[in-house]
């Protein structure tokens, strides 16, 4: 069996079609890197610039026209029926609400303004700038203390029918004016302290639902000043936006009472990206973490190190077309050619020669994931720089509910071997039908047509639970077991490991009881 397999080596690798496959692999990986369709322009940018007071203002101007023109009316007009005089006390009361809002932007505007562009105070702003609020389509609630203050002092001094009272009022101005004086201060420590402590009191007076909002941001406040970060446009303080802008969403998802598989499935990825954020953040790592399946920093360029760990994500097609081009040549085109009569006047079983086919097959796509891979973190190296490298992969455990690190090349050879099958089942499809049909050309482009649409339709088409019934028994939707790694799941709903395991057992007995069987029967002699 040795001696079979060492001579179907010999034969794949003396034919220079071989070299030329990988050679069109080192040139695609090389374009592959430049026109990375994760790579953005530039690190998130956070905006500093100035705001347009004079538009505000004239907003605020506008807005006081038009109610002195509700409020003038012919004293010798009729009486207006009821449903006018209700929709003119509707226009007054949003004319009023618009008041305020425009009024609470202006004054937001002229506080940012009074600090220098990329100044700490303006990073601090930007979080009431862009700040979440409790109800979804609400302008006048936010979750963030400066702005609430504001909309509390504004609202008392602009809206006549407004339920806030004088103690609110006072208090308002009073936490104002502290954040004031904690930003002229220059001292950022002193302004998350203060914003800590209001925030605080703040929840003590809240409903359940506003407390569990202004906890996160004491929480991730906290976690600002336990880990020594400033405001600043730099990694650590886009991993604290992530970490809050996920926070936010494991919130929402937490609150829907009925949650469907994809609802849970959301809740566990969105807390393993938490971790993760978290992680980041307490360790002080300034590169990006993102791993093989997602991006932790959405806007983020891509580094060398993030582009080697995900090889088979990007260049599955390529050790999959180099499965398929070797499994048709060893034999479909041997029977053509009529060269495996050679092998058939020798002492060897059938059975025999083409389990040594398969197995010659598999060496070949695994010294093709090898070349893959060496290419690929030389050229992202060169591209991009190996400093990166000097970072292990940061993962997730689902099973542990823990984050590790393990060393890149380990987790290369990890996902490599969870990739495996799926280049194995084409091998054996390849196979098995080569040994029906003969036809080489066919052989090829029937197994490329299915990885494709199986890696594409297929799993689009089989996330909907009524279409999952049916196409969750594919072999295209079992045959990557990387899905599992580290205790991660499958997007398609009804499919676990042990499901997928079941299924490419069946599979794969299927094509190669096939292949066998055929091969066995095949009147080769007379081809």
């Amino acid at each position: 069996m040795i001696k079979l397999i060492e001579n179907e080596l010999i034969k794949i690798f003396k034919r220079k079609s071989i070299y030329v496959l990988l050679v069109f692999s080192l040139i695609a990986i090389i374009i592959y890197n430049y026109m990375n369709p994760d790579q953005n322009d530039s690190t998130l940018k956070m905006n500093t610039d100035d705001l347009d007071i004079s538009i505000l203002e004239k907003g605020i101007e506008d807005i006081k026209n038009r109610m002195a023109e509700e409020n003038t009316t012919d004293k010798n007009e009729e009486v207006q029926p009821q449903n006018d005089v209700q929709k003119f006390l509707q226009n007054l009361n949003s004319s009023i609400e618009g008041l305020v809002i425009q009024n609470i932007d202006l004054e937001f505007a002229k506080l940012y303004d009074r600090y220098e562009k990329e100044s700490w105070q303006r990073y601090a702003l930007n979080e009431e700038r862009n700040g979440y609020s409790f109800e979804n389509n609400s302008n006048l609630t936010y979750n963030h203390d400066i702005k609430s203050n504001i909309k509390t002092i504004k609202d008392y001094e602009l809206n006549p029918d407004t339920r806030i009272t004088k103690e609110q009022y006072d208090k308002a101005i009073e936490k104002y004016n502290g954040y004031v004086k904690t930003l002229d201060s220059n001292n950022w420590k002193e302004y998350v302290t203060y914003k800590i402590n209001s925030l605080k009191e703040e929840k003590d007076l809240a409903s359940k639902e506003e407390a569990n909002w202004l906890q996160i941001e004491i929480d991730i406040n906290q976690m600002r000043l336990d880990n020594n970060i400033e405001y600043k446009d730099n990694r650590l303080n886009t991993y604290i936006e992530e970490y809050r802008s996920n926070y936010y969403s494991l919130q929402n998802y937490e609150e829907i009472e009925e949650k469907d598989d994809f609802v849970k499935k959301q809740i566990k990825t969105t807390k393993g990206e938490i971790s993760l954020l978290k992680y980041a953040i307490e360790h002080n790592i300034t590169q990006d973490i993102s791993s093989e399946k997602y991006n932790l920093l959405l806007e983020n360029k891509i580094d060398a190190r993030i582009s080697f760990i995900r090889t088979f994500e990007h260049f599955d097609l390529i050790i999959v077309i180099i499965a398929i081009y070797i499994s048709c040549m060893i034999v479909t085109e041997e029977m053509n050619k009529r060269t495996i009569k050679n092998l058939l006047t020798k002492p060897h079983k059938r059975s025999s020669i083409l389990f040594s086919k398969m197995i010659a097959c598999l060496i070949t796509v695994v010294i093709s994931m090898i070349f893959v891979c060496v290419v690929q973190y030389i050229v992202g190296g060169l591209i991009y720089g190996f400093d990166s490298y000097g970072l292990d992969y940061i993962g997730y455990n689902y099973n542990t509910d823990e984050v590790f690190e393990m060393n890149i090349f380990e987790f290369i050879v990890l996902e490599g071997l969870t990739k495996l099958p799926m280049y194995i089942i084409v091998i054996l499809f390849c196979i098995f039908i080569g040994t029906i049909n003969n036809n080489t050309s066919m052989t090829m482009i029937l197994t490329l047509i299915i990885f494709m649409i199986g890696n594409s339709l297929l799993e689009e088409w089989s996330k909907s639970e009524t279409l999952a019934m049916a196409f969750k028994y594919f072999i295209t939707n079992n045959w990557d077991f990387s899905t599992y790694l580290f205790g991660n799941f499958s997007e398609i709903p009804g499919i676990n490991l042990e499901f997928s395991i079941i299924v490419y057992i069946i599979y794969s007995a299927i094509f190669i009881i096939g292949a066998m069987k055929t091969f066995e029967n095949k009147e080769i002699s007379n081809q």
